[in-house]
Parts: structure tokens; C-alpha cells; sequence
């Protein structure tokens, strides 16, 4: 029991949740080389002229859009950024999408703009937005997900 308290430990100050894992070393080593280089595939907008360009520059590509309200201070947004986003098959799934990422992390009126044009509560909030511009309301997610979760809304999104 001791070996087990110490190995919890040991992960949590690691940063591992999973306590049948407690020290994950492998799983995050694979998780967190994924995550980076996906990552910096978002472009971060900070206003609603800049969310409204990105979108039509997607529709005009035929593409598919994922907007992800996103705020430094959401423990959520991180969640989802680790689980979800650094899942390699929801990579794999969101490979020929536009990213886009509005930024809500202060409180002022660009970051109230931002969620009022699409009706957002506050972050976490995924839309899809499909190839004619226009959001796929009933997949819309709001609150953390599973990976597998989210790939079910998205194959959803896309029928």
C-alpha cells in the first residue's frame, strides 16, 4: 500500500489523474508530442471581424470549420486540449478542417462580442461549422467530453 500511495503521489505531482496509472510516463510522453504540433495549427481571433473572416475564408475553401472558445483561466479548456484535441484520431479527424480558436480570456467587450455572436454561454464551447458557414447547432458542445464523444458529434455533424 505504501508503493501504491507513493506511486499516486509521485504522478499527481507529475501531473496524472489517472489513478490506475499513476504515473502514466508512456501515455503522456505520447499524448503531449501529439498535443504541441496540433495545437499550433489554431488560428487565435480576438474579435468578431476576425472569427467572421477566418469562417467565410473556410467556406470559400469548401472547408469544414471547428471553433473552439477557449480562456487561459478555463481548467476545462485544458481538459479538452488534452483529452480530446490530443487524441491522435480526433487529429486524424480534424486534418482537413480550419481551426480557429476565439480567445475569451479577459472580460472585456471584444471577448463579450465574441460569445455573443455565436450565442456562446462561455468557454468550453466546440462549433462545428460546415463548408456553407453555417453552424451545426445540435452538435454544438458545451462543457468537457470524450474524445470519443466528440468524433461521435463530429461524424454526426458531417451526414
Amino acid at each position: 500500500m505504501a508503493l501504491w500511495g507513493a506511486a499516486m503521489v509521485l504522478g499527481a505531482a507529475a501531473g496524472h489523474h489517472n489513478p490506475y496509472q499513476p504515473l502514466g510516463l508512456m501515455q503522456a510522453t505520447a499524448v503531449n508530442t501529439l498535443e504541441r504540433p496540433f495545437l499550433e495549427r489554431f488560428t487565435t481571433v480576438k474579435s468578431v471581424g476576425e472569427l467572421a473572416a477566418e469562417i467565410q475564408s473556410a467556406s470559400g475553401q469548401g472547408q469544414w470549420a471547428l471553433v473552439d472558445y477557449y480562456a487561459d483561466w478555463c481548467v476545462a479548456c485544458k481538459e479538452i486540449e488534452r483529452d480530446v484535441l490530443g487524441d491522435a484520431r480526433v487529429q486524424q479527424a480534424l486534418a482537413g478542417m480550419r481551426l480557429i480558436r476565439p480567445d475569451v480570456t479577459s472580460s472585456g467587450d471584444q471577448s463579450q462580442a465574441l460569445l455573443s455572436a455565436y450565442q456562446v454561454l462561455g468557454p468550453p464551447t466546440l462549433l462545428l461549422i460546415g463548408p456553407d458557414g453555417k453552424e451545426r447547432r445540435a452538435q454544438r458542445v458545451v462543457g468537457k467530453l470524450s474524445a470519443d464523444a466528440f468524433l461521435a458529434r463530429l461524424a454526426q455533424a458531417k451526414l
